[in-house]
């Protein structure tokens, strides 16, 4: 008998590419978005503070909605639609006359790409056996972080050589060539099961109610959704802060920023790379645990900076964060493949993405109102000590945090003990 392996799979790699294609073209579109509103537009800062929100505030209130729809229906053909009205409306956020029109172009795309991550976890765990998910997972990791680093140096240096525009243009070429490959697994992804069946016959809203009673009466995904959370949270408070505790520590350095930047991204990579050797996590409490004690090291390490010290030293402290980053989104989406059934992980993943949506639309505000407050480095040491003792509680008491009681019924593919 041959050994498994994901790359004979042939309708995961055709959804990978899908997948990679279409996160490439997105970071050319938000660069070119930001250069638009800044440079060619020059729009107020408060309408160039609507653009995440535009992008998050979907994500953040319809995430559970299109859970329960990607429970019910082919996932395939849900992200078909949703990539060929993506690209349509792509292509006229090209014709865009001014940010106003342009900030409402992406909300309404964004509503659109709702669908796409509980779509694609829902698909990836029908395709792909339970042997090869760690797998599966990190090689979306990879190719999130891959295209995270080269995206916006790729796209920044188009849309300034030649146009911002341009950029938003090969965004929506990305998602037609996206939905062209799913066009071809159209017709090759497994029926829909029998509990599935019985499922798509339920009311809506009960289904709603049935995906959040799941995640409340599972231990083990409440405690791995208030860690996740607790990381998510940090990471969106300071994150966009980094560039002003840098001003601060190296004023005359602007590069450095960069620099930070690229090599939390390499060390999220390099830890996605190390995870993908592994068949299989034995301990959710290690990986989430672990993850939350790098991110810390790393931002409690640059608010205690001292001014003189060698730029390769903070420039290793975002490689450490960029771990931690590594092994939370890995163990959080591994979490949410091995803990659910194939009729609930659309819904789980959609109540998961809903909450880190919320993330973004709050935590950086609270974040900003934090350094204002109380200054950069003291934000970023108390965030960085919090996490690093959460991190360490979490390894500590793993046992306990992620026991499963006896009484909580497994899923049928979680007979054996994880």
């Amino acid at each position: 008998m041959s050994e498994l392996s994901i790359w004979k799979n042939d309708i995961f790699l055709r959804l990978f590419s899908s997948y990679f294609i279409s996160v490439l073209g997105r970071w050319f579109d938000m660069v070119a978005i930001m250069i638009l509103f800044s440079y060619v537009w020059k729009a107020d800062p408060l309408i160039i503070a609507l653009i995440p929100v535009a992008y998050a505030f979907p994500h953040a209130f319809l995430s559970q909605f299109a859970g329960i729809l990607a429970d019910r229906f082919n996932k395939v053909k849900l992200m078909l639609i949703a990539d060929i009205s993506t690209a349509i409306l792509t292509f006229i956020l090209v014709l865009a006359p001014g940010p106003w029109t342009a900030i409402s172009i992406v909300l309404v795309r964004a509503t659109l790409t709702v669908i796409h991550y509980p779509a694609e976890q829902s698909l990836i765990k029908h395709v792909v056996p339970k042997e090869l998910i760690v797998k599966a997972i990190t090689l979306n990791g990879a190719a999130d972080q891959f295209t995270k680093i080269i995206g916006p140096f790729v796209g920044a240096a188009i849309a300034a050589a030649l146009s911002a525009k341009l950029c938003i243009l090969f965004n929506g070429i990305a998602y037609i060539v996206s939905a062209i490959i799913l066009m071809t697994i159209l017709n090759k992804s497994p029926e829909t099961s029998k509990g599935e069946e019985s499922t798509s016959q339920e009311p809506f809203w009960k289904l709603w109610r049935g995906g959040w009673s799941y995640v409340l009466n599972s231990r083990i995904l409440v405690v791995s959704f208030l860690f996740s959370l607790l990381g998510f949270m940090a990471i969106q408070m300071v994150d966009i802060q980094f560039s002003v505790l840098l001003r601060e520590i190296a004023p005359n350095q602007p590069s450095l920023v960069g620099a930070v930047i690229s090599a939390a991204g390499a060390g999220a990579l390099t830890m996605i790379f190390i995870l993908n050797r592994f068949k299989e996590f034995k301990s959710y409490g290690l990986i989430l645990g672990s993850s939350l004690f790098f991110i810390g090291v790393g931002f409690g390490g640059a608010g205690f900076w001292l001014n003189g010290l060698p730029n390769m030293l903070i420039t290793l402290l975002g490689f450490t964060a960029g771990i931690g980053a590594g092994l939370f989104t890995v163990g959080q989406n591994y979490i949410l493949q091995r803990e659910t059934d194939h009729t609930t992980i659309g819904r789980v993943s959609g109540i998961f993405s809903s909450l880190t949506s919320l993330m973004v639309l709050m935590a950086p505000i609270i974040g900003g109102s934090l350094v204002t407050i109380f200054g950069v480095k003291l934000v970023f040491q108390m965030i960085g000590i919090t996490l690093t003792i959460i991190g360490v509680l979490g390894i500590l008491f793993k046992n306990f945090l992620w026991r499963k009681p006896c009484q909580e019924p497994s899923p049928p593919h979680l007979k054996k003990t994880i």
